[in-house]
């Protein structure tokens, strides 16, 4: 399987309002339109970045619950270097996002912000080893 797997694809979410969380995930990460309409639970929306091409979805949820909705811890973004990161985190804060502190791990610098459903966002630089 490991030699298939060409890079992320996308990601759906359930979300309680698809036109905040659409203009959340537009400004925080410049995804620009993909497509959009009214499924059984109501309204969706396909969003695009740009230049990586990964695709964020998002859905209303059903009323009494989804199987969809089992939870996701974070979803986490590659950016280039710390400096990228930090210059971001400036960027999100003037705009009127509460961006965290950027904190280290292992392998990389990251930091976190929360989207309009209050699932936690993360961007990730590598560290240069």
């Amino acid at each position: 399987m490991r030699d298939v797997i060409l890079g992320f694809s996308h990601i759906q979410l359930v979300v309680r309002d698809v036109d905040a969380s659409a203009a959340f995930y537009r400004a925080v990460l410049g995804l620009e339109d993909l497509a959009s309409g009214t499924l059984g639970s109501g309204a969706y929306a396909a969003l695009r970045h740009p230049t990586a091409g990964f695709v964020v979805g998002m859905q209303m949820a059903v009323d009494g619950g989804s199987t969809a909705t089992a939870g996701i811890d974070h979803l986490a973004f590659a950016v280039a270097d710390l400096g990228t990161l930090e210059r971001l985190r400036g960027e999100l804060a003037a705009a009127g996002f509460a961006p965290g502190d950027i904190f280290e791990e292992a392998v990389s610098y990251n930091l976190r912000l929360t989207d309009p459903d209050g699932l936690v966002l993360e961007l990730s630089a590598p560290k240069r080893q």
